[in-house]
């Protein structure tokens, strides 16, 4: 409850105040950092000298707990144990928990079956490419980078300098830190959003490392709109047309935030 508390809050104060700002690596620990802290911050016990009336009439989740196991066994009688709502929440979360790992392992199964049985080739970085024959959007996970040959003949040099940019700022591990923390509160829409806003803040990131490149910002606004329809297979991949189009080409044309706004 106390970490639920503490994402929404901080949620709602990065959407206020940062969402809309320029500077994508502020932003990015920002989001990382609810994270942590959320789980953090309740373990950290406040005491005071003396009971406040608040204080005295709001019970702890431990204690919660504690209070059900001694009537759970206060009412235990023989050869027969009544069901308590609480029971069915506690097999509520699990089959929930259950549910989200299994389409993780899902999601990176196929990933790793479509890497393995597609042709892979190594690059100077150590950068691995893997050129399948799919009409799958781009998407770059770890080190490697997944592209159809169509894309790589057509318009390969944007898209690769956009997936390299994913994995230069590490961007895969910010996933798998978001996919924890939703498997753990897989029921909290807060979990979700700070997902997602990450996952935009990523784009942001390898958008401007495009853009950095002497690349047309025109010509790669136009082939962000020709690859916005296809489809995105990898909840844990970086795909290359992610997030919302408008958001995405929104930032690009934005002015660069002062910094007086990082005051915020």
């Amino acid at each position: 409850q106390r970490q639920m508390c503490i994402r929404d809050r901080f949620y709602l104060f990065y959407r206020l105040l940062l969402s809309k700002e320029t500077f994508h690596r502020f932003n990015r620990i920002a989001l990382l950092g609810v994270m942590l802290l959320s789980c953090l911050l309740p373990l950290v016990k406040v005491t005071v000298e003396q009971v406040s009336p608040v204080n005295a009439q709001v019970m702890s989740m431990e204690d919660l707990l504690l209070m059900y196991q001694w009537n759970s066994e206060a009412v235990v009688e023989e050869g027969s144990r009544p069901f308590h709502w609480q029971e069915g929440l506690v097999l509520v979360y699990f089959v929930g928990l259950f549910f989200v790992i299994v389409r993780h392992l899902w999601s990176l199964g196929r990933m790793l079956y479509l890497i393995r049985h597609s042709r892979c080739e190594r690059l100077d970085n150590g950068i691995r490419l893997v050129v399948h024959r799919r009409k799958l959007a781009p998407f770059s996970w770890m080190r490697y980078i997944v592209i159809s040959e169509t894309d790589l003949k057509e318009s390969g040099h944007h898209i690769l300098v956009h997936e390299m940019a994913h994995i230069h700022y590490r961007h895969s591990w910010d996933l798998l830190l978001a996919e924890a923390c939703a498997w753990l509160q897989w029921f909290n829409p807060a979990i979700w959003l700070l997902k997602q806003e990450l996952q935009n803040i990523h784009e942001y990131e390898a958008d401007e490392a495009v853009l950095d490149s002497v690349v047309d910002a025109r010509s790669y606004q136009m082939l962000l709109i020709k690859k916005a329809a296809g489809g995105r297979w990898y909840s844990i991949a970086n795909s290359f047309n992610h997030s919302k189009l408008k958001n995405r080409i929104t930032m690009m044309l934005r002015k660069k935030s002062s910094r007086w706004a990082g005051a915020k």
